[in-house]
């Protein structure tokens, strides 16, 4: 038997199923009275209209059978999707039409990106997944795309659209940094200015050539990537970019991606060669940076004052 609202619920099952829950507790569920209990007007008036011209309500009265039938259904019926329980202005696109993507939770925005779900998940489900599965924000922001393409529902299409979203954000950051030509005059301001190197998960270390009033030329640039002992981390490649731009002093910077900036016998003895090659051409290092996770930084200058001696 087929029910009058049974394609409906398929088609638009977030408000046919708000009428049908309410309509259903109720033996004579006329429009004012559903009205009163939460339903749209438009939509008591329209999915009644609908029942009394299939004879499945008679004078606002269910017929048992019609009302038992859509029980039934319902209580078979898949959940329904997070996107289509919200009012169409509370929906990510029309909520950021209307108050601006700043509005918009990180689920929100990464469903804008992701446009569909993935099978029977709908999208805003499959946004709240990824964000799980990846610890947040942070953690998916640092997957690349081969990572990407491990998670359910992400084909190639999503995956590298997703990894360019991402390289987009950090272009503009960077582009900012850029045209503010920012002072690295302390430590603090150093890390400051270096704050996306706890997306990283693999070593690198970095030169931060800087002019004679201590602002950053371009820039930091990337050395090496592996462990900063290793032969591309010595002082010449380190000075060669330096002389290049140009700089008067410099910076050493590297990362600990375990998150603990904790300097290894390796990373002193970097740094009495770096601070010896910067005598030698008359470009010295003003401190040798180890930046970890949650704001955790250590400043060899400060803490080992002996290895710039």
């Amino acid at each position: 038997m087929a029910l009058a609202l049974e394609a409906a619920l398929l088609l638009q099952p977030g408000p046919v199923k708000r009428f049908l829950d309410v309509a259903l507790a109720q033996q004579t569920p006329n429009p004012s009275l559903l009205s009163t209990l939460g339903v749209p007007h438009y939509e008591a008036t329209l999915y009644s209209k609908r029942l009394h011209e299939a004879g499945e309500l008679i004078d606002h009265t269910w017929q048992a059978e019609f009302r038992l039938a859509y029980q039934q259904l319902l209580a078979t019926d898949t959940p329904v999707r997070k996107l289509d329980r919200l009012h169409v202005a509370d929906r990510p696109r029309e909520k950021a039409l209307h108050s601006g993507v700043r509005s918009l939770s990180d689920g929100e925005l990464l469903a804008l990106l992701l446009r569909t779900g993935a099978g029977d998940e709908g999208v805003m489900e499959f946004a709240d997944r990824l964000l799980a599965d990846h610890d947040g924000l942070l953690g998916l922001s640092r997957s690349d795309i081969d990572t990407l393409l491990e998670s359910r529902g992400l084909g190639p299409a999503k995956a590298t659209e997703l990894a360019a979203s991402f390289e987009l954000a950090n272009r503009v950051a960077n582009a900012t940094r850029r045209r503010e030509r920012p002072k690295l005059n302390s430590p603090e301001a150093t890390v400051a200015h270096l704050k996306e190197l706890v997306l990283l998960d693999h070593e690198r270390f970095w030169c931060l050539p800087l002019d004679p009033r201590s602002a950053l030329i371009g820039e930091p640039r990337q050395i090496s990537q592996g462990d900063v002992d290793g032969t591309d981390a010595g002082p010449r490649a380190f000075f060669r970019i330096a002389l290049t731009a140009g700089a008067t002093t410099c910076i050493a910077v590297h990362n600990h991606p375990s998150g603990d900036p904790s300097p290894s016998a390796a990373d002193r003895a970097v740094t009495i060669r770096l601070v010896a090659a910067g005598r030698a051409v008359d470009v010295l290092l003003v401190d040798h940076m180890i930046i970890g996770d949650g704001g955790r930084f250590v400043s060899l200058r400060r803490d080992c004052p002996e290895l710039f001696r």
